[in-house]
């Protein structure tokens, strides 16, 4: 495994830590998803980062919302915006690029 790997496993469990322990602060928790997007831009910059998050960060808040207001399955006690909480789509597009740096580091 090269470094880019680990790194990026490593910001995407500091992410579901911070999503752990964070989920029900929710401007605390969106700021600190952005530095982590920050962070991990400046270490390991994909092309057209920025495009790529606001898409991930959309199509996950989508996919989100659609799930909980269609299937009912599971609420979020803080929710915000259609049914979730404001910090999910910055979730997402954190995993997101995250996953595309991890993959690049596996090829």
């Amino acid at each position: 495994m090269n470094r880019k790997f680990i790194v990026s496993l490593g910001i995407l469990l500091f992410s579901i830590l911070c999503t752990f322990f964070l989920s029900n602060q929710d401007v605390l928790h969106s700021i600190l998803l952005i530095f982590i997007a920050y962070i991990k831009h400046k270490i390991y910059p994909i092309k057209k980062e920025l495009l790529w998050f606001i898409l991930i960060c959309v199509g996950g808040a989508i996919v989100e919302i659609s799930s909980v207001n269609i299937s009912h399955a599971w609420s979020y006690s803080n929710a915000h915006f259609f049914g979730i909480p404001i910090w999910i789509p910055l979730f997402w597009g954190v995993v997101g690029t995250t996953i595309i740096v991890l993959y690049d580091g596996l090829s």
